[in-house]
Formats: C-alpha cells, structure tokens, sequence
C-alpha cells in the first residue's frame, strides 16, 4: 500500500503543484481586491467624518455669531459691525475670520475691517443636505489639480455669513502615506468636483465608493505597481501557506495513519483474528521435515485474510509489535507442543526484528517461559535486516540469552537489508536464510551464483546451516542441493498449514 501511495504521489506531484500555483493566484486576486475594498472603506469613513466635523464646526461657528448679530443697532458695514466680529474673535475659541456680505452692499465685513467683495472669484456650487450650508469654491485659474480652501456659508435675510474650512486639507491628510491611493477625485450629489488631487497619477484603474452618510462620491485613483507588488506579496505569501497546511496534512496523516494502525492491530489481537500458519523447512536429502517457520496471518470479520505484505511493514514499525511477537511465541509454542520433542520437529522458527531486540524485553520474555515449563529449546529466532540495527549491546545480550534457554539464532533476508555483513562478523549464528530473491534467479538465463556461493562460503567458514527459502522448482532445489545446500523452505514441498494441518513428513 505505501508503495501504491508514493508512485501515485510521483505521478500527481506536477499536476499538485500547477493546482497549488493556479490556486494561489486566484487566493492573491481575490485577497488584493478584499485589501483595496477594507482599505478605500475604512478611508471613506474617515473622509466622511472629516467633511461632517468641517461642515458641523462652521455651522455653530456661524450660528454663534448670527446670535452675536442680532443686537446690532447700525446697518450695513458699519464700525460697530467690524468691532462685533473683532470682539468675537478676541473672546471666543474660534480662530478662523468670518466674512459678513449685505445683499446689497459691494462690501465685505471682517475682523479686519472692510473690503471689496470678492465677486466672481468665488462660485456657489453646492448647498449641503446635512446642515443646509452652501458650499463656495474658488474658480480654478491654472491647475486642475490646484487646491484651494473652501468657503461655507450661511444665509440671512439682509446678509450672507462666509468661513473657511480645513475640511480639504484634512482629507488630503488622511490621503498621505497611503501607498494603494495615487489620487482623490470627491464628487458632490449634482455632479461637481468637491477636490481633484494628483490627477495627473491615476493609472487606467479608478476605485469608486458612494459614502452611505453623506452626499459625496469618492473616485480613487490605484498605485498599479503597488498593487502588483501587493498581489505578488499575496501569492508568495499563499504558496508558503498551502505547503505548511499540505506538509502538516501529510505529517497529520501519517499520525492518523499509526494511530489508525495500532486500533486496528489491537482490535485484531484482541478479536483473535490473527493466527499461525507454519511452512516446513525440509531437508532435501532425505526428504524429511526437521522444522517449521511460523507465520502470521490476519483474518477480517468478514472472513477474508489480509494480504501480509500489506501490514507487515506498518506492524513492525508499530509500538504494538513486542506484544504481537510475544503473542505469535505463546501461541507456537502452545500449537506445537507436541510436536516440538525433537524427534518431530527440531525446531520452529519465529521473526524478530532488531527493533524489538533493543527494547530488551525479549529476552525477560523467554526466561518466564521457561520458568513457566515452555520448551523455549526449540525456538529459533530469525533477525530481519529490514530495520537498521542501533543498540548492538543489547542484540548481544538477547543472544546471549539465547544460548543460555537452547534457543537457534538465524541471519534472515542476508544480503537484502541493512549490514548483513556486518552482522554476520559481529555476531553468532546458528543458521544463515538465503533469500527467495536469489533462489527464484536459480535456473533462469543469465542466474549468477556468485552470491550463493559467496554466503555458502561464509556458512561454511563460520560452521553454521545454510537456509534456502522460497524454493518452488525442482530446478531450484536440484541446483541448491548441488551446491550443497540441502534444507529448503518452499511451496515445492509444501504450502504454509494450520497446526492441525501440518503433517510431518520422515
């Protein structure tokens, strides 16, 4: 299944990555357009708010002053006028100059005195619907971008009341640092321009957003470059999301994985759904039985057995494994029995991996057996090379153990795993299994014996059986037997049986 999973990987890895990448550019369009909509939003609000205070602080200005007016005993731009604003201005918070125009004088009063009316200089473009304020802007000589103050005013019935207002400053204040906004174009309700600023840097994209509190309509010219860089910002920024969340699925998968493994492993114990089967291992020269090799089979609730190369793997590497193997020991040792005398059987042979090995629970394991009246003598342990060996003090002493109850020690897999050579010079053997993937080579055009010959040698420099496994021809085992090879393990001689099947053969 693992190697299912990886090709299928590999062969999917380039489309998963085209996906992530058209993925992460839809994820950097829609989160630049969501950034501009909160950015531009937030600065509509403030703008907003800045043109309500504007136009709220000049109509108390004005209303103040218009009480002011009331007590007046000359007409027109009189010095008791000029004096009543100047006192005004002296005695109240407020510091901006207001300007008094009577219908029908040229005249306009201050705290500065009088002046000639400023006349077409000056155009009405807009009466506010909030506070009922008219809006003056100054005619534009020059520059279309050219900021000017505007003027608000107030009417009564023989004059005109006019101030400035800092209501364009402050929203071109709100507009500085911003590196989205290149420019502000604000449009009132009958269509005329409030503030053209920056203008001439507008790229081909306008934002536009119509206030939902006041009568004004914002167009937003876009930094089209920051923009791309924002996008760009996004993308990067998405790539390296996805992957964590990609590699923390995959690690979170293999989590789930084991977890998943080690409840099921544990519910088929529980359940008993595993059990024994036991391959005999012959010896060709007289065609007798002298041992077994016991395997583990798993058998759903539905009755269908589990491929064991589709578990085996995971079940090693699991925390549950030692329990398992010390299952698969009670249980042989119990099934053969009476077989296990030495006349019957010499031997039954059990997997144990290094990584079990090194827990050094083993070997307490098998010294309990036989305290407990178990024949352990006839246990041969074969160490798999399929997981590295790290603790070889311990591989020693579970060895030595061994030795000490009569049990067999065998070398499985040589030549197919992790340092079979290495461990045939560090540590002592009573037999060497050569793998099926050289037997099955036996016969074939093109077969090299150099490695049979090559472990043959060294079982017969060390004194120690040699172990043919996988043996399914007579081809096989003639060749095998020639080269002095004579204890095959294989369906040529027999399939692996039940206890209750297994028949031994003289």
């Amino acid at each position: 299944m693992p190697t299912i999973i990886n090709k299928a990987m590999k062969v999917n890895l380039p489309w998963l990555f085209i996906a992530m990448v058209l993925l992460c550019n839809v994820i950097s369009y829609y989160m630049v357009h969501y950034r501009l909509y909160k950015t531009f939003s937030a600065k509509v609000v403030r703008l907003d708010n800045s043109y309500l205070a504007g136009l709220t602080a000049a109509n108390k200005h004005l209303t103040d002053l218009q009480g002011k007016l009331k007590n007046l005993t000359t007409a027109g731009c009189s010095a008791e006028l000029v004096d009543t604003l100047r006192n005004y201005i002296l005695t109240s918070q407020e510091q901006d100059i207001v300007w008094l125009k009577f219908t029908d004088e040229p005249l306009i009063c201050s705290a500065l005195g009088v002046t000639r009316a400023f006349g077409p200089h000056y155009n009405h473009i807009y009466q506010s619907n909030e506070l009922g304020l008219d809006l003056y802007q100054p005619v534009k000589a020059n520059s279309s971008n050219a900021v000017e103050p505007i003027y608000l005013g107030k009417r009564a019935d023989q004059y005109r009341l006019f101030v400035s207002t800092e209501t364009i400053q402050d929203q071109l204040d709100i507009l500085a640092g911003s590196k989205l906004c290149s420019g502000l174009i604000v449009h009132l309700a009958n269509g005329k321009e409030l503030l053209r600023f920056n203008v001439d840097k507008f790229d081909s994209e306008l934002v536009e957003f119509k206030s939902g509190t006041t009568d004004l309509r914002y167009q937003f010219g876009l930094n089209n470059q920051y923009k791309q860089l924002l996008r760009l910002h996004y993308f990067f920024v998405s790539i390296i999301a996805l992957a964590m969340i990609l590699l923390s699925g995959f690690l979170l998968r293999g989590i789930l994985t084991q977890v998943l493994l080690y409840r099921n492993f544990a519910q088929g114990l529980k359940r008993n759904e595993f059990y024994l089967v036991y391959q005999p291992i012959v010896d060709a020269a007289t065609s007798s039985t002298l041992g077994v090799e016991a395997l583990l089979r798993w058998r759903s609730q539905d009755g269908t057995t589990k491929n064991t190369a589709s578990f085996i793997g995971e079940l090693e590497l699991s925390p549950l494994m030692p329990k398992v193997t010390r299952w698969v020991v009670t249980t042989a040792l119990t099934e053969l029995h009476s077989k296990l005398d030495g006349k019957g059987l010499a031997w039954c042979s059990i997997n144990i991996s290094a990584k079990e090995i090194e827990l050094g629970q083993m070997g307490a394991f098998l010294q309990d057996l036989a305290a407990e009246g178990y024949p352990v003598e006839y246990l041969s342990f074969e160490l798999t090379e399929r997981i590295p060996i790290s603790d070889w003090n311990k591989l020693r002493e579970f060895i030595a153990v061994c030795q000490e109850l009569g049990c067999k020690i065998e070398l499985d897999d040589v030549g197919t795993g992790y340092g079979g050579n290495l461990w045939l010079q560090n540590l002592e053997f009573d037999y060497l299994k050569i793998d099926q993937q050289f037997v099955s080579r036996l016969g074939c055009a093109g077969s090299k014996l150099s490695l049979i010959l090559s472990y043959i040698a060294i079982a017969e420099e060390l004194d120690i059986d040699v172990i043919a496994e996988g043996v399914e021809t007579q081809t096989q085992a003639d060749i095998l037997s020639s080269l002095g090879v004579h204890l095959h393990q294989g369906w040529l001689y027999s399939k692996a049986l039940t206890a209750t099947d297994l028949m031994l053969t003289d």
